[in-house]
């Protein structure tokens, strides 16, 4: 699923996505991507008991989820947490905050020492990527259950440092 520029509201409900999975019991792979240059929401702060919940939806055959362009929106992490809760089978879960389009590398200061990062990402999606992984450290890690996997892609410390 990508929610790219002009497909949805700037400010989308990303939380209202756990009825897409609702709709698709027999999912093993959710991926969205997220392209953030125009993307106006509500960042996550304060307490995680103000956070929205979705009882009574169970993912039970969600195994792996990938998010590209995660950010710091109260509503993307509602859903991140509300997957970790409720996705019973979740195996992996892969969180990176900069959306390069498609392009796959496992490490990016890897790719930047064979010169293929993608330092042309605006100030302004790094500013938001680094806030994103700050949201992931105090909102997301501390749920994972210890049967799942978390990785989270972060910045590139050499090309996508904040000015």
């Amino acid at each position: 699923l990508s929610v790219a520029e002009g497909a949805f509201s700037p400010a989308y409900d990303y939380l209202s996505l756990a009825f897409f999975l609702d709709a698709c019991p027999v999912l093993e792979t959710f991926k969205l991507s997220v392209c953030q240059t125009r993307m106006k929401h509500d960042p996550v702060s304060g307490d995680s008991s103000l956070l929205r919940k979705m009882p009574g939806h169970h993912h039970a055959s969600i195994k792996n989820v990938k998010i590209d362009g995660f950010c710091s929106a109260k509503s993307m992490i509602e859903l991140t947490c509300h997957i970790l809760d409720n996705a019973t089978s979740l195996e992996n879960l892969k969180l990176d905050p900069i959306y390069v389009g498609g392009y796959e590398h496992v490490d990016r200061l890897t790719v930047h020492e064979i010169g293929d990062c993608s330092p042309h990402t605006g100030q302004r999606m790094i500013r938001e990527a680094h806030k994103a992984v700050l949201a992931i450290e105090k909102y997301i890690v501390g749920k994972v259950p210890p049967n799942v996997k978390l990785n989270i892609k972060k910045p590139c410390s050499q090309c996508h440092s904040v000015k």
